[in-house]
């Protein structure tokens, strides 16, 4: 972050934006399109949370990997859930996992081109109803910086709108695209929190997107698994966004994807 600069966004649960052809209004959140006539939804969800394990996946680092001495420079990306909606400051997880951090000494410094939250280093990449190739497109910019962490979670706005089963395959290609625009970047993939009226398309998209991620582990990228199954629907502020305590515990599992990667000589 830049210290000369503060700058804060007027927070508010803002409109997420999905296909041209699909609205849905719902009590505490609506998606709505330009020209959508807004169409009232009572669909609840009686699917259980994901059942993704707990714990982060990775492998042992190449000998030669250098880790980069300062602070880290980490790259939040994601949606209106990275901005932080749903909490009364506005830090979605990036406080915790700062805070977190701080406690062992790490050093981070976020960057993107939107600031949200009380916290002074605000910066990120998170926009309200973004569908995985649109954040796709707003990681242009960030990415230029070369970041040495993304801390990536994408798809939940897609689960509602059209082509939902090739929604792993544009995830994977937002994955290579990161690699390709800054190759010694340490990305933190996280499965999508608990969404109250598409349940059963989540649980299909984690389980595939987990899959797809240890085979790129596999490979040689440096990727880590964040299982994000400890967020419950009681964690929700509106059946979408996590409420405080659940921002809090998706840093304590951001943190805990960090220090699997630190031992492994991934990330400072």
């Amino acid at each position: 972050m830049r210290e000369t600069e503060r700058l804060y966004e007027t927070r508010g649960f803002r409109d997420k934006v999905v296909p041209t052809n699909y609205v849905l209004t719902r009590t505490g959140y609506s998606q709505c399109q330009p020209g959508g006539v807004p169409t009232t939804s009572t669909q609840t969800s009686t699917h259980p949370n994901p059942t993704a394990p707990p714990t982060t996946i990775i492998t042992t680092p190449t000998p030669t990997q250098t880790i980069p001495s300062g602070p880290v420079i980490v790259l939040p990306l994601g949606d209106s859930i990275t901005y932080g909606m749903g909490s009364n400051d506005g830090n979605s997880y990036r406080k915790e996992l700062k805070d977190l951090l701080s406690k062992d000494g790490i050093t981070i410094d976020y960057i993107g081109t939107v600031k949200n939250g009380n916290i002074q280093d605000n910066d990120n990449e998170g926009h309200s109803g973004a569908t995985i190739a649109q954040i796709s497109g707003y990681a242009d910019t960030p990415l230029r910086q070369k970041p040495q962490v993304v801390t990536l979670m994408a798809g939940t706005n897609d689960m509602i709108g059209q082509d939902v089963s090739n929604a792993p395959t544009r995830f994977m290609q937002l994955i290579d695209k990161i690699f390709t625009a800054s190759p010694q970047a340490t990305v933190f993939v996280a499965s999508l929190i608990p969404l109250s009226f598409s349940q059963s398309n989540v649980d299909q998209y984690n389980s595939r997107i987990q899959s797809l991620i240890q085979q790129s582990i596999s490979s040689g990228q440096k990727v880590v698994w964040v299982s994000m199954a400890s967020v419950t629907n009681s964690d929700l502020a509106d059946g979408v966004h996590p409420n405080a305590g659940g921002y809090v515990k998706m840093g304590q599992a951001w943190y805990n994807g960090w220090v699997s990667a630190r031992q492994s000589g991934w990330v400072a």
